[in-house]
């Protein structure tokens, strides 16, 4: 290669750094602005997107870096250095005596490439670095500051707790099987329409109102099937009890009324599970006579149990006649034991005296005070005792006592107004009071 191509690339790489320490000099300030752009975008998109697109975030910075690069680079072409230029620079710098200009005007020959070449310049890596790496630290802060997702606080809002209550309820009807599934699923989605509502309508007087509505349409069907239930097994308790002692127009009263039941059942918007349901239907007069004893006791013990599952379920605390035997009481008190010869006209033939013989004293007009021997729990008012005494009389003789001064000074509200007024306040009250 020719002396005059060698110094030529000497000047072309001299100019190429130059250059590129101005557009260094130019970008430092931009670069730091972007990049703390960039962090702050990262963080708006954190907290509006739960799964960041990872794609999407890298090729954005990459673009915001390249546009802002290019136009500092635009901004600091007004002050590079052509080839020419950065020759003067250098035999300046090596003390050449122009020899480089005049062989580039062709007056003199190219003189001959030293081993070691020096442009004057040399790169400042404490003042380029800095800014490059905080500009990375900023953008990794983006990425690092903990900050959490808005979907994530939107889900985690509370809830009205109804909803709760419905959802718990509905699960254990649903993993009990003691309804049909159609009904659990039209709650489930009249449920999941009031989710959908904005948050912050979930506590508006429309959405509480709809749920109250909701929650009360549930516990009637459930407080109905309950019933009914009931109702039915009472008609099956009868029926199994009176045997061969009822009269054709007694079983067909109670067949009858445990068919009203069963439609009610049916009509219902919740309804016992198909397999209850199925043998229900089966109960008519000549099936009845077919059914073994433990046949029935064993329909009646399903339908114990559904009912006490259903109490126990929409139901907070103790309900009258809760228990497996809650139709077996009638048979377990009192002395009556025979069923009444009931009748179209003579009524529903109810057992006499259930309870038992009746008190020939019942206390009629006698007034008695309750009396509560726990006094831990008694309430402000409560009579707690009452006991007989007689006034404490101080029967000893005063004679007479003689006036005039005070024998004592003065005390009290006397002492005050009487001896430590000051004479203005004297002066004062004399002038009101005449």
């Amino acid at each position: 290669m020719s002396e005059e191509q060698l110094w030529r690339n000497i000047a072309q790489r001299t100019s190429r750094k130059i250059n590129i320490g101005w557009w260094l000099q130019v970008l430092i300030t931009p670069l730091l602005i972007t990049g703390l752009i960039i962090a702050c975008g990262i963080l708006i998109v954190r907290r509006e997107i739960d799964e960041l697109p990872w794609l999407q975030i890298s090729l954005g910075i990459i673009t915001a870096l390249a546009i802002t690069s290019l136009l500092s680079w635009l901004a600091a072409r007004s002050k590079f250095e052509s080839n020419q230029q950065s020759m003067v620079r250098i035999e300046a710098t090596m003390r050449l005596r122009n020899a480089l200009t005049a062989a580039n005007c062709g007056v003199a020959p190219w003189p001959e490439v030293p081993a070691r070449i020096h442009d004057g310049t040399s790169w400042n890596w404490r003042r380029i670095l800095p800014p490059f790496l905080g500009t990375l630290l900023i953008i990794a802060c983006g990425f690092l500051i903990p900050i959490h997702a808005k979907t994530d606080s939107e889900n985690s809002a509370q809830e009205p707790s109804a909803w709760n209550e419905l959802d718990t309820n509905l699960d254990q009807l649903d993993n009990q099987e003691i309804v049909q599934q159609d009904y659990i699923e039209e709650m489930r989605e009249k449920l999941e329409k009031l989710r959908e509502q904005s948050p912050d309508e979930w506590f508006s007087h429309s959405s509480l109102e709809a749920t109250d509505t909701l929650k009360q349409n549930h516990q009637n069907e459930q407080e109905a099937l309950n019933n009914n239930l009931q109702a039915a097994e009472r008609n099956l308790a009868e029926l199994q009890r009176g045997g061969a002692n009822m009269n054709h127009e007694q079983k067909e009263r109670l067949l009858n009324n445990f068919h009203q039941t069963l439609q009610k059942m049916q009509q219902g918007g919740m309804k016992p599970n198909q397999k209850l349901l199925k043998e229900l239907k089966k109960i008519n007069a000549k099936e009845l006579n077919q059914l073994t004893p433990q046949q029935m006791e064993q329909l009646r013990k399903n339908m114990r149990e559904h009912a006490k599952k259903l109490r126990q379920g929409g139901q907070q605390g103790p309900q009258p006649g809760e228990g497996d035997d809650w139709m077996d009481d009638g048979e377990q008190q009192g002395e009556g034991k025979n069923l009444g010869k009931g009748s179209i006209k003579r009524g529903p033939g109810k057992a006499p005296n259930l309870l038992g013989d009746p008190n020939a004293d019942a206390g009629k007009g006698k007034l008695e005070q309750l009396e509560s021997d726990d006094k831990k729990n008694a309430l402000p008012g409560d009579l707690l005792e009452t006991q007989e005494g007689e006034h404490d009389i101080n029967k000893s003789k005063q004679g007479p006592t003689a006036g005039g001064a005070a024998s004592s000074k003065g005390k009290g509200g006397a002492r005050v107004w009487k001896d430590s007024l000051l004479p203005e306040e004297k002066k004062a009250l004399k002038k009101f009071f005449e």
